[in-house]
């Protein structure tokens, strides 16, 4: 297994292993007791929902300017978790409310589950 992702910066290494430590702790020390679990992961009954609510609006999120990316998973803010499960959506860029046209903005909430939107750059395949 490779140690570093080729085209990584020292920088966007260390940041990667911060998150996955924020992770890990969160995850270790959560008191919710999960009923399912899918591909390793607990899967409890809101957040099958919130898979059910990103199933249905998926597709209309990723017409969004900048967005390349949604995800079920759990709030962040200035790259702490905060906790509160949510519809993560990620940006290439983030741009503040203020500058988007009429209807460029991503809704706050869908169907009662709030939205984080999360800058993570161009996603691009990597090559084998």
């Amino acid at each position: 297994m490779k140690k570093h992702l080729p085209g990584w910066s020292e920088k966007e290494r260390k940041a990667a292993g911060r998150q996955r430590r924020i992770w890990q702790d969160f995850f270790s020390t959560s008191k919710e007791q999960p009923t399912v679990s899918v591909a390793g992961f607990p899967l409890d009954e809101s957040a099958a929902e919130m898979s059910a609510v990103l199933a249905r609006h998926e597709t209309e999120l990723l017409r969004y300017p900048n967005v390349v990316a949604v995800a079920s998973g759990v709030r962040t803010a200035k790259g702490e978790i905060v906790g509160e499960k949510c519809l993560v959506v990620y940006v290439s860029r983030k741009v503040p409310r203020s500058r988007l046209k009429k209807g460029e903005a991503l809704p706050r909430r869908i169907e009662g589950v709030s939205v984080d939107v999360v800058e993570s750059g161009v996603i691009r395949p990597q090559a084998n």
